[in-house]
């Protein structure tokens, strides 16, 4: 059982966030703190598993605590509570910097609805973070026993099968398997079984992309410029942290656009973009309907919206954004951005997969495969976060290169001939 440490300095939204997480029997909260100087005393003393922690705080604020606890290189597993306000996305954006895992939406409204969808997304993301590499092993801080360590041990151990198990059902699901396999009735009724799953995968994927393929046109405004190559990315857990080592080692002279989709609330890729525009040579924007990609430029699909990229009549490319429903749960959905380039003129499309739970963007990279030259870069697990979407982009046998984060910026531009 992981120990939690709430820290809000509403009564009220300590006692909703209070009994969210304790009606998990993975979690249990243990303390709480009203400001953030008191919070930071109790981290100094108590080995906490994780904290929640409210970005607004007296005293100290969510961001200056976790710069103070970086800057005295003090390990903790946070997970954040945000508004969508800007100074609060970006002070959000900040804090990832200085290691929170992970961040939740704090529901505007107090309605019955809006707490439920809160506890959901708060528990998802307990659980996401509790099993991703960046998660830091409490260590305990004298008194306990060899006794206390052997279950907490134990218990550790039991929590990484079960993810392990949790995982490998989740991939069941999805129909995670081998894209190049043309002789699946040779290789006995278990492939046969994969490879129909994998078929029932790409046509439900359809259904829900034809499903959210009924806005308007987009117009586009200005000029464009064609270009023979591309670059699609996606990430979700983990990217943020991700993007601020990947996007400053592009070069600001890169020959093609970037566009990229990071799984994130309406609210806070705009922060995401300006942050990352600030401490890299190339520039990064958040992309804005019916506008040109240009060479030289990472776009950042909005949260709340899907990507699709079209081209006018000169086969120049720009943006158009999709207010449909949510695909497979998500908005952004990185399998409709690379599903929209299958109609594309490109030469060439540079797919990259980084760090992320789940297996979004493998599907949309399998279909777009049918129609158009790819090259796959997915990132190597070691470096990941959360080995999930690059796991589904690998093994399903998509992936032309597997190279570390570090590594990914120096793929691209070899490809491109730079």
């Amino acid at each position: 059982m992981y120990k939690i440490l709430v820290v809000d300095d509403s009564a009220l939204m300590r006692r909703i966030i209070c009994d969210i997480i304790n009606a998990d029997s993975d979690f249990r909260v243990i303390d709480v703190s009203a400001d953030g100087e008191d919070a930071y005393n109790k981290i100094k003393k108590t080995p906490y598993d994780l904290v929640v922690l409210d970005m607004v705080l007296p005293k100290l604020t969510g961001l200056e605590l976790l710069e103070k606890l970086n800057k005295e290189n003090q390990d903790i597993n946070a997970v954040l509570i945000s508004s969508s306000l800007k100074e609060d996305a970006d002070s959000t954006m900040k804090a990832m910097e200085y290691g929170a895992l992970d961040f939740v939406v704090k529901p505007i409204r107090s309605s019955g609805e809006t707490r439920e969808i809160f506890g959901k997304q708060l528990l998802e993301a307990l659980h996401n973070v509790t099993k991703s590499r960046a998660f830091k092993p409490v260590v305990q801080r004298g008194g306990t026993s060899d006794n206390t360590r052997s279950i907490e041990d134990s218990h550790r151990k039991t929590a990484e099968r079960m993810a392990g198990v949790r995982t490998r059902l989740a991939e069941a699901k999805q129909g995670i398997g081998n894209a190049h396999t043309n002789t699946e009735s040779s290789k006995g009724p278990a492939v046969s079984r994969m490879a129909s799953t994998v078929a029932a995968s790409t046509q439900s994927l359809n259904q829900n992309l034809n499903q959210s393929s009924g806005s308007k046109a987009t117009t586009p405004t200005g000029t464009g410029v064609r270009t023979k190559k591309f670059i699609a990315l996606a990430c979700s857990t983990g990217g943020p942290q991700a993007l601020h080592t990947f996007v400053p080692m592009l070069p600001a002279n890169l020959s093609v656009p970037l566009v990229l989709v990071q799984h994130m609330p309406e609210g806070f890729t705009a922060s995401l973009a300006a942050r990352l525009n600030q401490i890299s040579n190339i520039s990064v924007k958040e992309a804005e309907d019916g506008e040109y990609f240009k060479p030289g430029v990472v776009y950042i699909t909005p949260g709340g919206k899907h990507m699709k990229i079209c081209e006018d009549a000169s086969r120049a490319a720009y943006c158009q954004l999709d207010d449909g429903p949510p695909v497979n749960s998500l908005k952004p959905c990185a399998d409709v951005m690379y599903h929209s380039l299958a109609k594309s003129s490109f030469d060439e499309i540079i797919c990259v997969v980084l760090t992320g739970m789940g297996a979004d963007g493998s599907e949309g990279i399998r279909y777009l495969n049918q129609y158009k030259k790819t090259y796959v870069i997915s990132q190597e697990a070691s470096t990941c976060v959360v080995y999930g979407m690059p796991k589904a982009v690998e093994q399903g046998g998509l992936s032309n290169e597997v190279v570390p984060l570090k590594s990914v910026a120096n793929s691209i531009v070899k490809k491109l001939g730079g």
